[in-house]
């Protein structure tokens, strides 16, 4: 009997003996709650991109995407994704990141990062860097969060609030204006679109109605947003001044107003006439919503005259006044028109 006492006692403070069950407050039943991981490259596209995991109640996961200062987009994943990132934070001891980290020598134009974390039991990870990373494996772990986060990037959440109204300009105080602008109507969508230099713009009823999803899409990608606030008010507008201005409505009511000047001192004369615009926003909205524009007429251009339907010409003078409209049926035919300078007066 003493020998078996003796066994015992002896497999117990080797811990093979029966284990107690760990308790809440152990580690054992301690759960990553809430993550968030942001990064910044340098002056790159697409940079400023942060994504956050929150741990529900009902076991899923709840994830928002930040793309510069754009609307949140957020998505609801299943739990097995906070089981996942759980996996890495505890297997790189994650909770042990805190402070700042940078290199012992000055770095311009590089990547920066922040990280936080909360687990169940209230403990929390803060941290942040600038081209370093924390010590025993710092930069793989921030990448493998990155990496499974990282594809809800693209993905269009069920919920997304729709643009209704998209309008670009551009005016040149040589070459006169360009405009281009898609209005979802109740049972349509409108176009219009206007070529730089041109004194007549054409108003067609029979726009794709994929057309204003497309340009949420460019529009989120140009991170377009993030000039909201920095600049000039819309109702400031300089109309004497070279310029491009971008106005976003949104179903919930939201309306942004982008504005910028060609001439600003730090605008070489060589950009301005050459137009290689000076920001990244600018080239990127410019390029990706023109190229959509241009697609959507060609394809007006193509439909049959009962597609087509009714459309409208408008001139102005060299000011950009509005003079006549004239609406023409889907074979080009006049129907009727009015003159702006005379209200009156209609044919």
């Amino acid at each position: 009997m003493i020998t078996l006492l003796i066994i015992m006692t002896l497999l117990s403070l080797l811990g093979c003996g029966p284990k107690k069950p760990a308790g809440p407050d152990e580690p054992g039943d301690v759960r990553l709650g809430y993550i968030h991981y942001s990064a910044s490259h340098g002056y790159h596209a697409y940079s400023n991109i942060g994504y956050s995991a929150e741990r529900q109640a009902d076991g899923k996961t709840r994830i928002v995407v930040e793309v510069g200062n754009d609307r949140d987009r957020v998505f609801e994943a299943e739990g097995s994704v906070m089981d996942s990132l759980e996996a890495i934070v505890k297997k790189y001891k994650m909770i042990k990141y805190h402070g700042h980290y940078q290199p012992k020598v000055d770095i311009l134009d590089g990547d920066s990062w922040s990280f936080s974390m909360r687990m169940s039991d209230g403990t929390e990870g803060d941290c942040g860097g600038y081209m370093a990373y924390p010590p025993k494996g710092g930069a793989q772990a921030l990448g493998e969060v990155e990496t499974i986060l990282s594809r809800w990037l693209y993905m269009e959440p069920a919920e997304e609030v729709a643009l209704t109204s998209f309008r670009y300009e551009l005016h040149d105080a040589n070459e006169g204006s360009e405009v281009f602008s898609a209005r979802q109507e109740k049972d349509y969508v409108s176009v219009y679109f206007r070529e730089m230099g041109s004194r007549e713009g054409w108003n067609y009823y029979c726009g794709n109605p994929e057309l204003l999803l497309f340009l949420s899409r460019e529009i989120r990608w140009a991170h377009a947003c993030s000039y909201i606030g920095t600049g000039e008010k819309l109702a400031d507008e300089d109309k004497t001044r070279p310029r491009w201005i971008a106005i976003f409505e949104y179903a919930d009511g939201q309306i942004f107003e982008l504005i910028d000047y060609l001439d600003r001192p730090e605008t070489s004369r060589y950009a301005y006439e050459n137009h290689t615009y000076p920001t990244i926003t600018e080239m990127e909205l410019r390029r990706g919503t023109e190229q959509r524009f241009k697609d959507e007429i060609s394809r007006i251009g193509t439909l049959p005259p009962e597609e087509k339907g009714r459309h409208s010409k408008t001139s102005y003078d060299a000011q950009g006044k509005a003079l006549r409209t004239i609406n023409y049926d889907g074979n080009g035919d006049v129907l009727n028109g009015h003159d702006y300078r005379d209200p009156d007066l209609r044919f």
